[in-house]
């Protein structure tokens, strides 16, 4: 059967793809991706929107570095994901330490950031050095707490919560000359002062499958699973697991759009301070082969700030189980109202 007709009326990007959802039912997702770049006056939409990108963008080599984009290809979020990329800048130059703050609507959010230290052993005592002075360092998740212990080859141990970061000893007795410490810490817990000692690992950007603690939504692959479930998701599967955002930066609802926003410390320009853009949800309508109308629910779930860039992407996203997946329908047509759809000139 031919792939449907599709629609656009709007400016901004859009992809779907067929899928099953939890029992394995034929879903049909949808998701919409608006771009927008930030200026003096706000924000104003981009000439150039970020096409909707299955896979993940990495910012190393895959599988052994953090994600700067997640995979969009979730079936659905049970609320809105905050996510900034960029890198932390000092308060004046020569200053080893700084602060980044982020508040977006009820969200806030804060990363204590630390220049370079090593850990070193003098005189029997391990010591870390003082921190360096820093002109930016990125905001990432390879500069935070985690990473993997192989001091024992036999029984290599990793940090769950942050399996690519930086500074993770399973046992004060495993010391490493030189072995960095991270540059991004949480000012809400303790910080890291004795080696060995396991702290919270702070970051804005995305979080990866499995990483706790996302991955525990995923549910119980077990015996039971193999017998009774294979090779759907597991009956306490829970979606939660899709939200990919950083501890701290899933909202407790849906965000509706124009929620104020606030970025500290990760732009050389300064404090950013501006509102998201209002853009009113868009619309997908599906006709269907036999003749139906449908228009599944569309929820405003990712909101990525990239300060780097000076750019926020909307990512709003729906789906709708069919008999037939995507060959049930016949045509697609998406809209959106709103004031926002000017671009820059």
């Amino acid at each position: 059967m031919a792939h449907p007709n599709v629609e656009n009326e709007t400016p901004f990007a859009f992809d779907m793809m067929g899928l099953s959802d939890e029992d394995g039912r034929p879903a049909l997702l949808l998701v919409v991706k608006a771009t927008f770049v930030l200026g003096d006056a706000g924000l104003k939409l981009a000439d150039m929107q970020t096409p909707v990108q299955w896979s993940a963008k990495p910012w190393g080599r895959p599988g052994e570095s953090s994600d700067k984009y997640e995979p969009e290809s979730a079936l659905s979020k049970v609320a809105t994901d905050v996510a900034l990329i960029g890198h932390a800048y000092p308060p004046q130059k020569g200053a080893t330490e700084s602060l980044v703050a982020l508040q977006v609507g009820p969200l806030k959010k804060a990363v204590r950031v630390i220049g370079e230290r090593t850990w070193f052993k003098s005189m029997g005592r391990v010591t870390a050095t003082k921190p360096l002075p820093f002109d930016k360092l990125p905001l990432t998740w390879e500069r935070a707490f985690g990473g993997w212990d192989r001091t024992d080859a036999g029984k290599p141990s990793f940090e769950p919560r942050n399996p690519v970061g930086v500074g993770f000893r399973s046992s004060p007795r495993h010391f490493e000359e030189g072995l960095k410490l991270p540059n991004l810490e949480d000012p809400a817990t303790a910080p890291l002062r004795e080696f060995g000692q396991r702290v919270v690992p702070a970051g804005f950007g995305f979080t990866s499958p499995h990483w706790q603690p996302r991955a525990k939504y995923g549910g119980t692959y077990d015996e039971a699973w193999n017998r009774t479930r294979k090779p759907l998701v597991p009956k306490d599967f829970d979606r939660r697991f899709f939200n990919a955002a950083a501890p701290g930066l899933t909202a407790p609802g849906y965000l509706r759009g124009d929620e104020p926003v606030i970025i500290a410390g990760a732009s050389p320009r300064g404090r950013l301070s501006f509102s998201l853009p209002g853009q009113a949800t868009p619309v997908v309508t599906l006709e269907l082969q036999r003749g139906e109308t449908s228009k599944p629910p569309m929820n405003l779930d990712t909101v990525i700030l990239d300060a780097d860039a000076d750019q926020v992407l909307l990512i709003w996203r729906g789906h709708a189980v069919l008999d037939d997946g995507l060959h049930d329908v016949r045509s697609l047509t998406l809209t959106a109202e709103g004031t926002s759809l000017r671009k820059v000139p």
